[in-house]
């Protein structure tokens, strides 16, 4: 049997395995297949999460993190110099601070490398930039979730267009989820306020679901029938008095952050997401696995994930006139917002295949290896 290639997964810190980008790699780590590869995880800082026993490989933690803190390059040095004795050919690092002092130290010790960048790069200034510039002609190839993300890692980060590989993420078929699961999201699709109108998403700034309170009473004003349910993490203390000063807060719930939130969309009839920035959303998939119609604010990856009037509605970002618009529209249709789930579910169920994904990355993996 041939050797299995050793394949090092790099990782500031885990936390959260249901969130967007941890949720896409601890699946790929799972998955690759094991008569191929031999995955191993790096973290920078130990969690609850890996400390469980729970993620599917061996893990090291490395104990230091800070880009400016000499001890966290050392420490890195050396661990890249053992694990290139112990046969390991390639590094996949993901988010931002491993990426810029991995790529030149993995080089340096003969170790292939692909980074990964999953947003617009909201997170960009100029040091960072200044950074990247640098280290990123390290790494071998840069994987994006999106052709709008690899736009901007190719624009900000220099990187050139030809090293870029577009790989959607991945997700297990929701086809087993029970609609008898979450039955407190049952109870208010049941409360005779109207149907769902469904957002997953924690409580940033840069998510305005306050767009999604706003449209909802304007909706309400209109003569529209509808509630919102707010799936996600954070204190939701402010959108809840926006809520009641909007005169709309028994038809805003907030059930907070969720392992179970494929059963919840079960209960949806459309799923909204209002955000400023994008790379490519894990939300928007669950949606369309769901069979829900989409609702998003027209940024980045969102042009990507929703196709405009067949599996969904795109609106200019804060506008909450056409926000609302959209949601009346398919709450007065039925019919039309039954067509366009439909066609959401087609689209991610091709697109957005778990083994596709998988295989992708498998793919990538040995091209670099090979060259």
């Amino acid at each position: 049997m041939p050797a299995r290639e050793r394949i090092l997964f790099i990782s500031n810190r885990l936390v959260n395995p249901h969130a967007g980008t941890e949720g896409q790699l601890l699946q790929l780590i799972k998955h690759l297949p094991r008569d191929q590869f031999e995955p191993r995880l790096l973290v920078l800082q130990r969690s609850e999460l890996t400390d469980s026993g729970n993620i599917s490989c061996k893990v090291d933690v490395l104990g230091h993190s800070k880009l400016l803190d000499p001890r966290t390059w050392i420490s890195f040095w050396r661990y890249a110099r053992k694990a290139a004795s112990n046969g390991v050919g390639l590094a996949h690092i993901y988010f931002h601070d491993a990426s810029i002092f991995g790529p030149p130290l993995l080089r340096a010790v003969g170790i292939r490398s692909v980074i990964s960048r999953r947003d617009m790069g909201y997170w960009y200034n100029r040091s960072y930039l200044r950074a990247l510039r640098v280290t990123g002609k390290f790494a071998d190839r840069v994987v994006v979730n999106s052709q709008a993300v690899g736009e901007v890692t190719c624009r900000e980060e220099r990187i050139p267009a030809g090293r870029i590989k577009v790989i959607y993420n991945g997700y297990e078929s929701n086809e087993h989820s029970s609609m008898t699961a979450a039955t407190d999201i049952s109870e208010i699709k049941n409360n005779g306020l109207g149907p769902i109108v469904i957002l997953v998403a924690n409580y940033r700034p840069l998510k305005r679901i306050e767009d999604a309170i706003r449209a909802l009473s304007l909706v309400v004003k209109k003569g529209g029938r509808a509630q919102l349910v707010i799936i996600g993490n954070g204190d939701w203390e402010p959108l809840r008095e926006l809520a009641r000063d909007l005169e709309v807060a028994q038809r805003v719930h907030f059930p907070g952050a969720r392992d179970d939130v494929k059963e919840c969309l079960k209960h949806g009839y459309i799923g909204v997401l209002c955000s400023e920035s994008e790379g490519y959303s894990n939300s928007i998939v669950e949606y369309m696995q769901a069979s829900l119609p989409t609702i998003v604010s027209d940024v980045g990856g969102n042009r990507e994930a929703v196709m405009e009037g067949q599996t969904g509605y795109r609106y200019p970002m804060g506008d909450i006139d056409a926000f609302a618009k959209h949601i009346l529209t398919l709450l007065n249709d039925p019919c039309l917002a039954k067509q366009m789930g439909t066609a959401g579910k087609e689209l991610a169920d091709q697109r957005h295949n778990l083994q596709k994904m998988i295989g992708s990355h498998a793919d990538l993996y040995f091209s670099v290896l090979d060259r």
